[in-house]
């Protein structure tokens, strides 16, 4: 038996299928309630599920709103890009502009606790969507983790690294605005100086080993983040 929140998400995918378009804003919480015969929990359960999936997103202060197909929206949770294009309908795909066997950058290291002149696999590749550049990502993971003779670049890297018996479990993440140099603004397909998303993630596996650092800078006009906070009690 379904719970009363996917009873109440499904209600709403099928309104947003019948007579919805994208950016039109859904009822409020106390409209939803009301024609679900629900509480505000359940309602907000219900929203989070679809946000999840990407059907819609929210504004903050202003509501909730239907998704769009050009614009990914991402949660919280930690998955691939490949993961979350898929999880959206899109077909994902990745173009490698370049591959070596390096020594780890300065900011590299510190992030992953290396020598200085530890080597690294460094992989930089622009992630394509339905054949839509979205992002340019900076991944470098110790040799000792996986080396580059290792490396199969059309598999997953994550899958990769579980298979090692290196599997990401947790990663600290920083987002900040930046803006797009002329080689980025070409490879994302943007005009020159446009604003963008510079995600830098460090992730550890289970163990706590630190086994990769990445910095993927996204097309602000195609990729969101949704992020779910609460207030501590006092």
């Amino acid at each position: 038996m379904a719970h009363k929140y996917e009873e109440v998400a499904a209600g709403i995918r099928e309104s947003i299928a019948q007579s919805m378009k994208p950016h039109d804003a859904l009822p409020s919480e106390r409209e939803l309630m009301a024609m679900h015969d629900v509480s505000r929990m359940t309602v907000r359960k219900a929203i989070a599920t679809l946000v999840e999936e990407g059907r819609v997103y929210n504004v903050h202060g202003s509501g909730t709103y239907v998704g769009s197909a050009d614009i990914f929206s991402k949660t919280p949770k930690l998955t691939s890009f490949t993961e979350d294009m898929i999880s959206r309908g899109a077909v994902p795909s990745s173009r490698v502009l370049e591959l070596a066997r390096v020594e780890a950058p300065e900011s590299v290291a510190v992030a992953l606790g290396l020598a200085s002149s530890e080597e690294t696999t460094h992989i930089r590749r622009l992630r394509l969507a339905d054949d839509v550049p979205i992002a340019i990502e900076d991944v470098y993971v110790p040799r000792l983790v996986l080396d580059l003779e290792s490396l199969n670049l059309g598999a997953s890297l994550y899958e990769q690294l579980r298979l090692a018996g290196h599997e990401v479990f947790r990663a600290e993440q920083e987002i900040k605005a930046i803006t797009l140099s002329t080689q980025e603004s070409q490879l994302l397909e943007v005009a020159s100086g446009e604003a963008a998303l510079s995600v830098t993630r460090v992730s550890s596996s289970r163990r706590g080993h630190l086994i990769e650092f990445a910095r993927t800078i996204y097309r602000a006009d195609r990729y969101t983040f949704q992020l779910a906070v609460t207030r501590d009690e006092k």
